[in-house]
């Protein structure tokens, strides 16, 4: 856990939300390999629709849970 001890403390919370981001960024570029497969292979049985449905389970199912402590989100 890194808690920005170089920032100012009105800095933290801005720097932790881009932290998440690019994380959340990363993960969805490593998983284009197998995304690009499936709308390739399904692209006449799947519509895009029900196809992006698919990928944000995906996503959400490799990302790791956000901590959550006293109602306020990292």
């Amino acid at each position: 856990m890194n808690l920005y001890y170089n920032l100012p403390p009105r800095q933290r919370f801005a720097q932790r939300l881009v932290n998440q981001f690019n994380a959340d960024e990363n993960l969805w570029n490593s998983l284009a390999p197998r995304r690009l497969a499936r709308r390739k292979l399904s692209r006449k049985l799947l519509p895009r629709r029900v196809l992006k449905r698919i990928e944000l389970i995906e996503f959400t199912g490799k990302r790791p849970p956000i901590d959550c402590i006293a109602g306020t989100a990292p």
